[in-house]
């Protein structure tokens, strides 16, 4: 039974991708990626517990209601496959990109300074591991986190977004490739002290997609850098902090360890989803889950509304995992019908797909199209969409002050009004 769903998603991937042939339409990648999970999983389900085989019949319907909003959002659109200019005047200003260089690196020096203190605190030798410790175990017994800091991740990776922009989208004067790699640089060092390899993921999703939606790079060559440098980062990340090998052991030893690590965190998220729908019992909390940060921002200002924490117990699958799909939060408040929220989600991707592959598109929508693309690649693991609401935000007031307001367009605009007449 689960060949039989496997093959019907394949259909599904099939039928999307021939809707605009382009290997970067959402309609066809949610599929495309839960297709290869499956697989996968299939392949290597004797290392986890038995699941159920209706399980996959659920991510079958998840994904064709996907398809049928990123259907809905660009029904009657023809994206534009060859090489695309942005909309002139739509960068932010150059100054505007100064100032905000400016403010991340004050951010940076704050950000490192931080980590540093954080990676001096026990319980290992290791400093990454002692960062990583503070951040994700004690963090709410010693206030042991980066705090208002965390908000300067955004501002780096929209900085660095926005060269990438200013060099790829025929921008006049294109920025240098050194001020473009500053950038990239200055993004990565926060997202690497995040300890985190999925705080680090959608820079390079940023950095890799704008080019590719600009069709200045091909998708099948954004795909092979973006599964060489994920891979890359899995291993680099998991020798420092220790998780399926360590510096010290051999290249045998850290390639067991590896392997079984990667398909531990690849397709773990199946079988731990699994034991959740088994045991989640009939109750359910009708909406504190998916609208937690909505909740939080109210019980902060005096209202009683509950606390829900981001980071889930652990399901033994038989090893521990705390990661349950994309669908998880959904389905725990408002049952199998939760299901329902991927309509509205393939529509959100598929309406910013949409503005940013037409002729000349605004610098923004390339921007928050390529952005889109972390949560959706992330719905194997788990859901990265209402539950990080407030990061959303954040990229969004952003994005609105410096796509918007600061604007090349609206600095021009000012400019005339104040000129005499």
């Amino acid at each position: 039974m689960a060949v039989f769903f496997a093959c019907l998603l394949l259909a599904v991937v099939v039928v999307n991708y021939r809707l605009h042939d382009d290997l970067l339409y959402p309609g066809f990648l949610q599929p495309l990626i839960w297709f290869v999970a499956i697989v996968f999983f299939l392949l290597t389900r004797g290392t986890f517990i038995r699941v159920s085989e209706g399980i996959f019949g659920l991510f079958l319907a998840g994904s064709v209601l996907f398809a049928m909003g990123a259907f809905v959002a660009t029904h009657d659109h023809h994206p534009v496959l060859v090489r695309n200019r942005l909309m002139e005047g739509s960068l932010p200003s150059k100054r505007v990109l100064l100032g905000l260089a400016c403010v991340v690196l004050v951010g940076l020096v704050l950000y490192v300074n931080r980590a540093s203190a954080l990676a001096s605190i026990g319980p290992s030798t290791n400093p990454y591991i002692n960062l990583r410790y503070a951040l994700s175990v004690t963090w709410e017994e010693t206030g042991g986190d980066l705090g208002v800091l965390s908000y300067f991740i955004p501002a780096a990776y929209v900085l660095a977004g926005a060269a990438v922009l200013g060099r790829c989208g025929f921008a006049h004067p294109r920025l240098s490739r050194l001020l473009v790699a500053v950038s990239v640089v200055v993004g990565t060092i926060f997202g690497v002290l995040s300890s985190g390899r999925s705080v680090l993921l959608p820079l390079i999703i940023i950095v890799l997609i704008i080019p590719t939606a600009l069709r200045v790079s091909s998708p099948a060559r954004t795909a092979r850098a973006l599964g060489i440098v994920v891979v890359a980062l899995f291993v680099l990340v998991g020798l420092a902090l220790g998780k399926g090998g360590d510096f010290a052991s051999t290249i045998q030893d850290n390639w067991v360890g590896m392997r079984e690590s990667f398909v531990l965190y690849s397709v773990g998220s199946i079988p731990s989803f699994d034991t959740f729908l088994h045991n989640r019992g009939p109750n359910l909390d009708m909406g504190i889950n998916s609208f937690r940060t909505v909740l939080a921002v109210l019980r902060a200002v005096g209202f009683g509304t509950p606390l829900v924490p981001l980071v889930q117990p652990y399901a033994d699958i038989p090893m521990p995992m705390n990661v349950y799909t994309v669908y998880q939060p959904y389905i725990k408040d408002f049952g199998i019908g939760g299901i329902a929220a991927m309509f509205f989600f393939g529509f959100i991707h598929g309406l910013l797909y949409k503005k940013a592959t037409v002729h000349n598109p605004r610098a923004v929508y390339v921007f928050l199209f390529s952005l889109s693309l972390f949560p959706l690649v992330m719905q194997v693991f788990q859901d990265m969409y209402l539950s990080v609401l407030s990061t959303w935000i954040q990229y969004s007031a952003l994005c609105i002050l410096l796509f918007g307001f600061l604007s090349e367009a609206k600095s021009r605009e000012m400019k005339i009004l104040v000129q005499p007449t």
